[in-house]
């Protein structure tokens, strides 16, 4: 167990909190996920005022044997970025940070960049004729333009089209038009995955822990029964490879899954899955499901406490407006 610094427990069962990368002069990023180092050490004071720092698996462990988390935070990073590096760890260690990291394993073998980093941060770049122009190139259905609510932004289309068309996998016959766009913008994403020795140095951290984000990363209920095992499975045995000790859970990726999903990550050997509906561990989860509350760039650390606290799902019931036991699958209007 970790210190806590402030004495002041949660109200309610707990909560898993679910960051991706952070932002500094060397790793800018467009993306919402990333947010500024600063941010993130401005949440961890924040969750620390209302609870405790512990590892992801004894949560997970109390919350499988039906013990009590009140007052319990488990902190958890998408995508093992590389820019988690020098700065990051320094102050995780000094801060007494137990952390667990999800790795996506065919891009840590060469530190890859993901495909959404770099669509944001060309698109930032990108005069509106020059997109629309890129769109086009990529062969983006008038559906999608039309479809995709407006509070989303203009690259929801795009983004939305890929996870539905392609299951979340950039396809080999969209890079030259991406790979130009770049060009003329001057500006590829220096967000990128870590490697695997670079994965290693955050891993021996005390308190750090290694989980499952799959091989691809793509979206699981898309894909048949036989390629969501093998995605779970294969990227679970290749962790195993090279790790002391990996946590048999798996990060749903883009935060999809249905039931389906959940019952095949089981047989591949997850003992959970985690998702992103934003809940804490009090609110209700499907079988082999825990909630995680994502921090994102907009998310400002001062309406923490109240996300810890479990208000969003308290006022969702007032109202009537429960969130859906899963949430819904990219489309050309979702």
């Amino acid at each position: 167990m970790f210190s806590v610094r402030d004495g002041v427990t949660l109200a309610s069962r707990g909560a898993i909190l679910c960051f991706h990368s952070v932002t500094t002069r060397e790793h800018p990023a467009e993306g919402d996920a990333h947010i500024p180092f600063s941010d993130f050490e401005s949440s961890v004071r924040a969750a620390r005022r209302w609870g405790e720092f512990v590892r992801l698996s004894e949560l997970i462990a109390r919350a499988r044997a039906g013990r009590s988390t009140k007052g319990l935070i488990a902190l958890t990073f998408d995508d093992a970025y590389a820019a988690l590096g020098a700065d990051f760890r320094a102050f995780v260690r000094r801060e007494g940070l137990p952390i667990a990291v999800f790795a996506v394993t065919d891009s840590a073998r060469t530190g890859d960049s993901y495909w959404w980093d770099r669509v944001d941060d060309a698109f930032a770049r990108a005069a509106p004729a020059r997109w629309r122009a890129f769109e086009a190139s990529c062969g983006l259905p008038d559906d999608y333009r039309r479809g995709q609510p407006c509070d989303y932004g203009p690259l929801r289309p795009l983004r939305q089209w890929i996870l539905a068309a392609c299951a979340g996998r950039w396809p080999a016959r969209l890079e030259p038009a991406l790979e130009a766009l770049e060009t003329d913008t001057g500006y590829r994403t220096r967000q990128r995955a870590m490697t695997f020795d670079e994965l290693r140095a955050l891993a021996d951290l005390p308190g750090a822990e290694i989980g499952v984000h799959t091989a691809t990363h793509p979206v699981l209920p898309l894909l048949p029964d036989a390629e969501v095992q093998r995605e779970i499975r294969g990227a679970y045995d290749t962790l195993r490879e090279r790790f002391a000790s990996v946590l048999p859970v798996l990060a749903a990726p883009f935060g999809l899954y249905d039931d389906r999903t959940l019952r095949l990550a089981a047989a591949a050997g997850m003992i959970v899955s985690l998702t992103l509906s934003g809940e804490t561990l009090a609110a209700a989860a499907p079988a082999h499901a825990l909630p995680r509350i994502c921090v994102t760039r907009t998310d400002a650390h001062t309406k923490l406490g109240a996300r810890l606290l479990g208000l969003p799902h308290l006022v969702r019931a007032w109202r009537g407006r429960p969130l859906p036991l899963y949430p819904a699958l990219p489309s050309a209007t979702t």
